[in-house]
């Protein structure tokens, strides 16, 4: 009997506003107001460019991920954060700009005894973040498990 694969499917909706400016909407959800970053023509930093939006995704899905496989494992999770950086350049093979590399700093803090227990789930996360696994950029993750 063949296995039958989960499809998961989900719907948002961009509307321009002014000039680059955008709004982000799902649902009943808050909405996100999208600029392009400061660095680009238009750009505005006080809104949510899709470079930031890509970073924030990933180390969401990251810490998701990982607080799924801490309590499927019983490892309880006191505390967690991360830092995010991306480079964006012209890749090698066809010239277009991409995220290249992603550095992704997370920091868990786990009850003592904990340690070695949420060291033993970090490649688990990792693998089963469907961001990091929907980019071709490197994606480097230092975790910092402490007790």
């Amino acid at each position: 009997m063949p296995t039958q694969t989960k499809t998961f499917q989900y719907t948002v909706s961009l509307e321009r506003s002014r000039g680059r400016e955008g709004r982000v909407v799902a649902g009943g959800r808050p909405e996100i107001r999208t600029a392009p970053p400061g660095d680009f023509p238009a750009g505005d930093d006080s809104r949510w460019s899709p470079e930031h939006l890509f970073l924030g995704s990933l180390e969401t899905c990251t810490m998701l991920s990982f607080l799924a496989h801490a309590e499927h494992n019983g490892v309880p999770v006191r505390g967690y954060s991360s830092e995010i950086e991306g480079t964006v350049m012209r890749r090698a093979e066809d010239g277009r700009y991409a995220f290249v590399l992603i550095r992704h700093r997370p920091r868990v803090v786990v009850p003592a005894g904990q340690r070695d227990a949420a060291r033993a789930i970090v490649g688990k996360a990792e693998r089963d973040c469907f961001i990091s696994a929907s980019t071709t950029a490197t994606v480097e993750t230092a975790w910092r498990i402490s007790e």
